[in-house]
């Protein structure tokens, strides 16, 4: 039998939060692989619930599980050394990391995730550890190196760094292991961990828009779909052997899938005692008043919905994805099937290239009224999109990151951090 460790290594940035974050792409493989005959061994370094975290450390949750890393200050990058915020690694401490591994016999492969494009120094970090530690092939995966291919290759130290979806790529590399679709895989190995507050799942891969800011499309192909049978028949099994409570859709379009509500309809005959929750923002434009209902009937706690602006040249710059009378009505729905205000949270973006700040505030303005909770979601470049291509400065991964403002001169930078200062100054009133 082969021995396998995967690993989701910390994030070195300046800001994190457990917002519900599980590795999912690496939780696949690790089911893949134990199918495989592997033997595996999982480290997830934002594990907030590992016993050897919660024996050092007061770690403080939410309702459903989300909150603060334990983190440690680090020395920031170079290209990051004008910028006036603490550079942090966020994780579990590298003594427990190591401490971990002492418990971890030689493996014949170790496989690491590296999900943002600008956290890849704590994944070096991390290959930079293994290396000292053990002879096994280190293989790099997950969106960092999809999107910067070349340049993982080249800085990375890994022996073999995948592009793409790993039950598709592997067999090309690995003795024994067989092409597989995605949807036939099984579950996410969720039950590596010790504990878990909540588990986040698919309905289904990719997206039929093509906004401009965004590289679904380059990272999926097409927009497939699963069986709103096979997904309950999920839900189940983590409610009923795992007993969690609280589920996540990590779909990017999870509206546009015409088994949604079916699968709602489902969820609500079998009487889960379930919190549902949608993290990456729903299209207003499919809430209708059938789904409002049925989503809060299934008791579904978290409703985000992406807004992005209130401006029209600026929506049709996006791509046209919500109107704001589609947004009204959106809203509307779910305060009919019985959600309040403070249930429904909304996406802004700011930090676009040439994006106007008055209409950042007029978004706000426009938001205030109905007593939502109003996010602003800071723009991140991102290669292979229509939006992000434009920018030279690509070519350094750590310039992508959206804490910084990557695309704004530096008085405009300044402008927009006084108009989140006013942003937040006038939430506390509201």
């Amino acid at each position: 039998m082969k021995r396998a460790l995967l690993i989701n290594p910390w994030i070195y940035d300046f800001k994190a939060y457990d917002f519900f974050l599980k590795p999912l792409g690496l939780l696949y493989l690790a089911s893949y692989l134990r199918e495989h005959n592997f033997e595996i061994f999982l480290i997830d370094c934002l594990d907030r619930n590992h016993p050897l975290i919660l024996k050092n450390f007061k770690i403080k949750k939410d309702a459903y599980g989300r909150g603060k890393f334990p983190y440690t200050f680090i020395e920031k990058p170079a290209v990051y050394k004008d910028v006036k915020r603490r550079y942090k690694c966020y994780g579990m401490p590298k003594e427990i990391f190591l401490e971990i591994l002492e418990g971890i016999k030689e493996p014949d492969y170790i496989f690491i995730t590296s999900v943002m494009t600008y956290w890849y120094l704590g994944t070096f970090e991390m290959i930079k550890i293994l290396r000292e530690r053990y002879k096994a092939k280190i293989i790099l995966g997950g969106i960092y190196p999809t999107l910067y291919y070349e340049h993982a290759q080249k800085y990375a130290n890994a022996d073999l760094v995948i592009k793409g979806r790993a039950e598709e790529e592997l067999p090309k590399y690995i003795d024994n292991l067989k092409k597989k679709n995605f949807f036939d895989l099984p579950y996410p190995a969720y039950d590596l961990y010790h504990h878990l507050d909540y588990v986040c799942l698919l309905t289904s891969l990719g997206c039929l828009y093509r906004c401009p800011y965004c590289a679904v499309n380059y990272l999926t192909k097409g927009f497939q779909v699963r069986r709103a049978e096979e997904v309950l028949k999920e839900i189940k099994y983590y409610y009923e052997k795992l007993k969690v409570k609280n589920i996540v859709f990590y779909d990017d379009a999870l509206l546009l899938n015409p088994e949604f509500k079916k699968l709602l309809k489902l969820i609500i005959e079998e009487k889960l005692a379930l919190n549902f929750h949608t993290p990456n923002g729903l299209h207003p434009r499919y809430l209708d008043e059938e789904t409002s209902y049925l989503m809060k009937k299934a008791n579904f706690k978290s409703i985000y919905l992406s807004l992005e602006t209130v401006d029209e040249e600026w929506q049709e710059k996006l791509g046209n994805k919500v109107k704001t009378e589609e947004f009204l009505k959106a809203y509307n729905n779910l305060l009919n099937a019985g959600f309040s205000p403070q249930e429904i949270e909304v996406y802004l973006l700011i930090g676009l290239p040439n994006q106007d700040l008055v209409t950042i505030k007029r978004s706000i303005q426009f938001l205030l009224p109905l007593k939502v909770k109003i996010h602003l979601a800071e723009y991140s470049p991102i290669p292979f999109t229509k939006m992000g291509n434009t920018f030279p400065f690509l070519l350094e991964p750590l310039l992508t990151n959206n804490a910084i403002f990557p695309c704004l001169k530096e008085e405009e930078k300044k402008k927009l951090e006084e108009l989140k200062s006013w942003f937040h100054q006038i939430s506390k009133k509201s």
